[in-house]
């Protein structure tokens, strides 16, 4: 079992009346009806502020569209990195349940599998696989990999994570990968600002990091 140490806390954003000014579609793809919300007006900024080196980074990702389906929400994120868009899915599970019980971390409900789940959008997805690569020091050709990633997801908040709410939602991601131990990450998803933003624990889960986007 993975013992939490050190939890990044993302304060939650107050509920705001807001119209998003998405436009809807809906459609059948087998038996599950989803929803998509095309984003309107959000603006593409950088992937990250940081340089190539060995310092700590900090990634951010837009959300310009929104997928619900009957038990989740599919985000589809890009930014910016020197002169290509890059980005990624990511599946949300409805309702991860809150890993903070009583101001205190809960091994015990706090970790969920698969409910966080990360997978490619194609050329910006490997474009974004070249981008860690060139801040991580460590350039790669390889590409995103074509499998669904599951993480195991310990949840930093205190209460169950709604995504139909305007507000944001903390986790710590652990990624099993073929070269180091499991790579940690902060992972933050805030459904009033539509972005998703990810962060290093440490540098040293680099190169498992790299190897479970990449599948080698």
């Amino acid at each position: 079992m993975y013992k939490i140490q050190s939890i990044a806390f993302l304060a939650t954003a107050t509920v705001l009346m807001a119209s998003c000014g998405n436009s809807n579609q809906k459609k059948t793809d087998g038996s599950d009806t989803t929803t998509v919300n095309k984003i309107e007006g959000v603006k593409i900024e950088q992937f990250t502020n940081g340089t190539p080196g060995a310092e700590k980074k900090n990634f951010f990702l837009r959300i310009t569209d929104e997928i619900l389906t009957d038990s989740s929400r599919i985000y589809i994120t890009k930014s910016l990195y020197k002169q290509d868009t890059v980005g990624a899915k990511f599946e949300i599970i409805d309702f991860i349940p809150a890993g903070i019980i009583d101001g205190q971390p809960s091994d015990d409900v706090g970790f969920t599998k698969g409910k966080i789940r990360i997978s490619s959008s194609g050329q910006q997805s490997d474009n974004l696989i070249r981008a860690l690569g060139d801040l991580f020091q460590t350039p790669t050709t390889d590409s995103f990999t074509k499998d669904v990633i599951l993480p195991n997801v310990f949840s930093s908040n205190k209460v169950n994570a709604d995504l139909s709410k305007k507000t944001a939602y903390s986790f710590k991601l652990f990624l099993d990968n073929k070269k180091a131990a499991p790579a940690e990450l902060f992972f933050n998803v805030d459904t009033y600002k539509h972005s998703i933003e990810f962060s290093e624990k440490d540098p040293s889960f680099r190169a498992g990091f790299l190897s479970a986007l990449t599948g080698k």
